[in-house]
């Protein structure tokens, strides 16, 4: 079961997506929301690009928090997404 964000590699702990239903929940991390940011059109083959466009932004405005509660204790942006990248290229 993937409980990563699919945008930046976060560990959600609840699945974006299960099927066809977004969780309509928002990633603390980078700020996307599930089933709104990333509907495609209910195309899910889309939604890829989706995540791959909203990286590109995240990164480029310096991978910054989103969320108003606090990052968890040693949280690290930069270790985050070379490890999703990593393990997404696998």
């Amino acid at each position: 079961m993937v409980t990563s964000c699919p945008a930046c590699g976060y560990e959600l702990g609840f699945l974006p997506w299960n099927g066809s239903s977004a969780s309509n929940e928002i990633c603390p991390c980078c700020g996307i929301q599930y089933g709104y940011d990333d509907c495609a059109g209910g195309e899910v083959n889309k939604r890829q690009a989706i995540y791959e466009k909203w990286r590109v932004i995240w990164v480029a405005d310096g991978c910054k928090w989103f969320s108003s509660n606090p990052p968890p204790a040693g949280w690290n942006a930069e270790t985050q997404l070379s490890k999703f990248l990593i393990a997404r290229d696998k």
